[in-house]
């Protein structure tokens, strides 16, 4: 395994020639980019965070999964070949998919920014086991949302247009009414941090202050 030392400043290149190149001829020509600046260093990064998660928090039993830079366009509405975006999820069994009923850690760099933290996007049958969680001990849960309000991410996430709950306060209320939850920190290709190892620690000590909202999720 190599270790992560940092992005390149043709990560960039090659992501922003993705979106306006968006063909596989431009793809071929520049395919020896795509793996040296993007895909080999994003592979390095994912596993040092697996490396790091699996060691304080051993039931990280799978190396992270690396999206892929094809676009299935069978099932897509979008028909251009390739993604314009790179990430990896990292979950306790490894599972790739997109809708997972247990909480996923996440890393995501795209032409213009960079992205990570966490989500929780089930199905609608166990967010309903959540907000049974949450109502089986209130709190446990006010708890975990004043850890989360400590840290620096943003949480966003669809609200249903109908409260289930028109009694909590609105901090709480901000959790307990959404379609989906996703605590983000951004960055941008001003950062030097991107392009050094530096990232690493970032994302490793993001990961593991984020503990113990995953394990709120992942205990449903």
């Amino acid at each position: 395994m190599r270790d992560f030392e940092g992005f390149y400043p043709e990560t960039n290149d090659f992501l922003m020639g993705i979106r306006f190149n968006n063909n596989k001829e431009w793809f071929h020509e520049n395919k020896e980019s795509y793996t040296k600046y993007l895909q080999e260093p994003i592979v390095a990064l994912a596993d040092e965070c697996y490396s790091y998660m699996n060691e304080k928090h051993p039931e990280f039993i799978e190396k992270p999964k690396v999206s892929r830079i094809n676009r299935d366009i069978r099932f897509s509405k979008i028909k251009l070949p390739y993604k314009e975006s790179k990430w990896f999820f990292l979950r306790r069994d490894g599972s790739p998919n997109l809708q997972y009923a247990l909480p996923t850690y996440f890393f995501e760099t795209a032409p213009d920014w960079y992205r990570y933290g966490f989500f929780y996007s089930p199905a609608p049958a166990d967010l309903a086991k959540y907000r049974k969680k949450a109502d089986a001990d209130i709190s446990a849960f006010r708890r975990v949302v004043e850890i989360a309000e400590k840290l620096p991410f943003e949480l966003t996430g669809d609200m249903y247009k109908r409260p289930f709950r028109k009694d909590l306060d609105e901090k709480l209320a901000s959790w307990y009414n959404r379609k989906f939850l996703q605590f983000t920190a951004y960055g941008d290709y001003g950062d030097k941090e991107f392009y050094s190892a530096k990232l690493k620690d970032t994302l490793c000590e993001a990961f593991d202050s984020l503990y113990p909202v995953y394990s709120f999720f992942m205990n449903i």
